[in-house]
């Protein structure tokens, strides 16, 4: 089996592969140099013109690109406007014939986390054919990683804990169970483990790993890229028996981990179990986790677009209409379809 992956292209972004190109995870497909800012340089005075005439001295066009050294502006007669490092031409002022350039940083590599063959190019966006598994989740965060599964519990249910993360999983994308704390997540981090994947998290776990994140952020002490997928739902969540028997069969197997878009790519696998389906508009619906558990009402609509969630975590979200009168975003995975309602 295979899935169709596609890469966003930043703009600015200079495409490295062709159509039919097979990549591996960490092969740079593009490059990019990013603009810094910009400043505004003199072109009337230069040409000794008009600030409306030396706009009709112009070379290139708004948004196009310049080498160091390129001309910006000619009027024909010997006299030039050069550009001393690379930039982006932004636009020109006629009031005061100057024109706004952006420098542009240094190469920057784009990276596809992904193994497959590429399928099609657009100026905005690379497509690559995966061949295996895909899981979807219901939230996660962090960047594009890969490497290898590692299942790191015994059962389901169990909680992923720091002591059973050593020098061993780096690298590796570790497959824990119902839960993980802000300690074990920290500590994953600093072992260099790529990735995580999780039945659920508590979400005062979540917000304490991503304040420790902050405050080294803030001290240059994070270093490389780390990401979670919530598979299940938020909380204490235990895997699904039957999908967590499907990682056990394929420990050892490379995977890509998108923690912020919920995916996770599983190489040379079988076909994922299917999962059951989610509650549809009309449902009578009873929302089992905090911080409306226990309490029951009707599913008005799925939301379009993915939901940033107060703990940070993003993922798919219904609104719903409590019983008490009380309407509220809460994340599908949270929500367990009841009774149809009356007239279904």
């Amino acid at each position: 089996m295979s899935v169709a992956h596609r890469i966003r292209l930043p703009v600015g972004a200079t495409p490295m592969v062709e159509a039919g190109h097979r990549v591996e995870p960490a092969e740079v497909l593009a490059t990019r140099r990013a603009p810094r800012g910009g400043i505004a340089l003199p072109v009337a005075a230069p040409l000794r013109r008009s600030a409306d005439r030396a706009m009709e001295c112009l070379t290139v066009q708004p948004g196009s690109s310049l080498e160091a050294g390129a001309i910006l502006a000619d009027d024909g007669r010997g006299r030039q406007v050069r550009v001393t490092e690379a930039c982006i031409l932004l636009g020109y002022d006629r009031s005061d014939g100057t024109a706004l350039v952006a420098p542009l940083s240094g190469s920057e590599p784009v990276v596809g986390h992904v193994r497959g063959e590429v399928s099609e190019l657009t100026p905005d966006a690379i497509e690559i054919r995966v061949s295996g598994a895909l899981v979807t989740g219901v939230g996660g965060t962090g960047n594009a990683v890969h490497g290898e599964l590692r299942v790191a519990v015994h059962e389901p249910a169990d909680e992923l804990r720091a002591s059973a993360i050593d020098i061993g999983a780096t690298g590796h994308i570790l497959v824990g169970g119902s839960r993980a704390s802000a300690e074990t997540l920290t500590r994953a981090r600093a072992m260099g483990v790529a990735g995580i994947v999780l039945g659920g998290i508590l979400d005062k776990e979540l917000r304490d790993f991503e304040a420790t994140q902050l405050r080294r952020r803030e001290l240059g002490g994070v270093r490389g890229d780390f990401a979670v997928i919530l598979l299940e739902g938020y909380g204490k969540v235990g895997f699904d028996p039957g999908l967590f028997a499907w990682f056990r069969r394929h420990d050892g197997r490379l995977a890509s981990l998108f923690g912020a878009d919920a995916r996770l790519y599983v190489y040379d696998a079988d076909p994922a179990p299917a999962r059951r389906l989610l509650a549809r508009p009309g449902d009578r619906v009873l929302a089992h986790r905090r911080p409306h558990a226990g309490q029951a009402g009707e599913l008005l609509r799925v939301m379009d677009r993915l939901h940033a969630f107060e703990s940070g975590v993003v993922g798919r979200a219904g609104v719903v209409r409590f019983e008490d009168g009380r309407t509220a975003i809460v994340p599908l995975a949270n929500l367990e379809a009841t009774e149809p309602l009356p007239g279904d």
